[in-house]
């Protein structure tokens, strides 16, 4: 009785269970199935990527005919030549003109569209295939024009492909005879395979070429920045012009790396390469390199100047001459050029070798670096070609490769750039000290030249003083006598500055001093000139002295090398001694001179005479002559706008009532350019 319950039991139990049963079931049965299965098989002769080298012996011939573009063309009678080397190699030294190569390629791939990679040809040349052109580089004769070596990938029309058929190739070559310094033919062997293949290797070719010239990459990079960097720095600057030569050779340096990469990725003719590269740039930035030495080193333009100069002069022709002209060859051309880098060389390293013997810090900063980049040229011309020079020239593999080359210029380049920041700090430095000395300077003109004139009884006295700079080396000054009358000085300071600042300084405290104890205009001078001897550093003053009575009486005055005054429009001649700070024993004679009630006396400073407009004319006596009998104002005004050079001080004195006198200022004392 217990049994059918327990079965009926089971049963929904294991109708629960079935899903997961047959999911095992399921599994066993798949593996019974895949263990009698074999791993993958690969053939690497059948399932290769689809290309080939072609490198070998192809048939070589000389000269020109169209039949030889031909398939059926019979060229068993040709030379083999190798095609992984130039003609030049192989028997062919210094031939120049047109070329055929022929060759074949079997097996073609069937449903494949073929493409032909060619490195790079030293020429210009046409590629036929099956007697069809199907690209070309450069232009052929009658009209030729040599490119630089480009690699190139072209791809072949379907339809010239049968599968199982050979494809015939020719390949029509034309050497530049001007250009044999690259020899003709190929000096690579081009890859033939599918096109979609060959343009992933092509592209590898280029990311290459680009990775090893990495480091000089990252130089066109520096040396753009510093282009721009030392142009905005002239801008600010325009005066310290070695900023500008700075820029131009770190501009042209670039130039000639960003060419280098141009034709290493971009097609461009050989002959215009070399104008760029071998003939312009290069000779800009060793004339902008030369320069900024010149500059640096204050030099002036001595022999060794004019034999670097002439060196780039040189080049400049040889390139013209044997580009265009063709009066000689490239290979002439070249061993010429190379040999007028000697002598510029050491012209340069003989400056910057005078220069450092001198002290000069800037010239130690760029002697070693260029000396060596110099040296590194000079031997990569010699021996670029020798395999350990190969191996010495590019000594630095990781992280991408860095040759001798870039790494010196790469120093050059830092030595220049710590020339100029230092150049900079010192300018700014100058520029404080400058700034400091100029306010000192002008706190001691406040103090010196008057704010107020001074009332005379019975005198219109009017002065007007027009600095050309922030600080004027002009002086006056107006001294009233207790007995009447009025001492009053003129004079005008060599220098500019806080040296002639505190010479005006001196002057004006020793005539203020002398004026308590005298009111002899020619001791007055005298004593100045004795106070002036060895004080003045080589520089000198004049001044006049002139010591005004009463009105409508004399007037006397004593004069050391200074303008002589003006009487109602006319020169007063009077006898002059010698500027004040020259000789120790110079006497000033005294002159007596008659002013009447309506007179009008002129004192002026040769700021006026000297005023120059922009046609370099100057204002001259004879204008001043003609507007002396005007205001001080006007006066000052018409050398002003006539073109001011340098400071312009204007006094004039005329009679008024006895009992009245009046000092005008007419233009107050200004520290800034008029």
């Amino acid at each position: 009785m217990r049994a059918p319950g327990v079965r009926a039991t089971m049963g929904p139990m294991l109708a629960r269970k079935s899903p997961s049963c047959a999911a095992i079931l399921a599994a066993v049965a798949l593996l019974a199935c895949a263990h009698p299965a074999t791993p993958q098989t690969f053939d690497i002769q059948n399932d290769r990527v689809q290309m080939a080298e072609l490198k070998g012996l192809w048939r070589f011939h000389t000269g020109d005919d169209s039949r030889w573009a031909d398939p059926s063309f019979d060229d068993s009678s040709w030379p083999l030549l190798r095609s992984d080397t130039t003609w030049v190699s192989q028997g062919y030294n210094g031939y120049a003109g047109l070329a055929w190569y022929r060759f074949t390629v079997t097996n073609p791939l069937a449903h494949t569209q073929l493409a032909v990679f060619v490195p790079g040809l030293c020429d210009s040349y046409q590629i036929f295939v099956n007697g069809r052109m199907i690209g070309q580089v450069g232009r052929m004769p009658p009209h030729p024009v040599a490119p630089w070596p480009l690699s190139a990938t072209f791809s072949v029309p379907g339809n010239l492909v049968s599968p199982g058929q050979p494809l015939h190739f020719a390949i029509r070559v034309w050497s530049w005879s001007w250009f044999t310094i690259l020899p003709g033919g190929p000096y690579a062997p081009p890859t033939i395979g599918d096109a979609t293949v060959l343009a992933e290797w092509s592209s590898l070719q280029g990311n290459a070429t680009f990775w090893k010239s990495s480091s000089g990459n990252f130089l066109l990079f520096v040396e753009l920045v510093a282009a721009l960097a030392s142009f905005g720095l002239f801008s600010l600057r325009p005066a310290e012009r070695e900023y500008l030569w700075f820029a131009l050779f770190a501009l042209f340096s670039a130039a000639i790396l960003g060419v280098t990469d141009w034709t290493a990725f971009l097609p461009i003719s050989a002959s215009f390469y070399f104008l760029l590269s071998f003939c312009l740039f290069l000779a800009v930035r060793n004339i902008a390199f030369l320069l900024f030495v010149m500059d640096v080193l204050r030099e002036r333009s001595g022999w060794l100047f004019w034999t670097a100069v002439g060196t780039q002069v040189i080049v400049l022709f040889l390139v013209l001459a044997g580009m265009y002209g063709q009066w000689i060859g490239l290979m002439t051309m070249v061993l010429m050029a190379g040999a007028t880098f000697l002598p510029y060389v050491a012209s340069v390293l003989a400056l910057l070798v005078r220069g450092a013997r001198r002290g000069n810090l800037d010239a130690h900063l760029l002697l070693y670096p260029a000396g060596l980049a110099y040296a590194v040229n000079i031997l990569g011309n010699l021996f670029g070609s020798q395999a350990w020079f190969s191996r010495l020239f590019n000594p630095i593999q990781w992280p991408f490769p860095i040759s001798l080359q870039d790494l010196a210029e790469f120093l050059q380049l830092l030595g220049i750039f710590a020339i100029v920041v230092l150049r900079f700090a010192r300018s700014r430095r100058d520029e404080q000290r400058m700034a400091g000395e100029l306010e000192s300077a002008r706190a001691v003109q406040h103090v010196l030249i008057p704010q107020e004139i001074p009332i005379v009884p019975g005198f219109r006295i009017e002065c007007v003083y027009r600095p050309a700079g922030e600080v004027g080396g002009d002086f006056f000054q107006i001294i009233p006598l207790s007995s009447g009358g009025a001492l009053i000085a003129i004079g005008d300071v060599s220098g500019k500055g806080m040296p002639a600042a505190m010479t005006v300084s001196l002057l004006v405290g020793t005539l203020r001093t002398l004026a308590h104890y005298t009111q002899s205009p020619g001791e007055i001078l005298t004593k100045m000139n004795q106070r002036m001897i060895g004080r003045a550093d080589g520089g000198f003053t004049t001044c006049l002295v002139l010591r005004i009575d009463d009105p409508g009486g004399g007037a006397t005055l004593a004069n050391a090398g200074h303008l002589s005054p003006y009487i109602d429009g006319e020169e007063v001649t009077v006898s002059s001694g010698l500027p004040l700070g020259l000789d120790a024993g110079s006497t000033y004679p005294e002159v007596s001179i008659e002013l009447t009630a309506r007179s009008h006396l002129t004192l002026l400073t040769d700021g006026v005479a000297e005023a120059r407009n922009k046609a370099g004319e100057l204002f001259g006596f004879d204008r001043t002559a003609s507007i002396v009998t005007g205001s001080a104002e006007s006066i000052a005004l018409a050398a002003q706008q006539f073109g001011q050079n340098d400071d312009i001080t204007v006094l004039t004195v005329s009679s008024q009532p006895v009992a009245e006198g009046t000092g005008v200022l007419v233009a107050p004392p200004t520290l800034l350019p008029a």
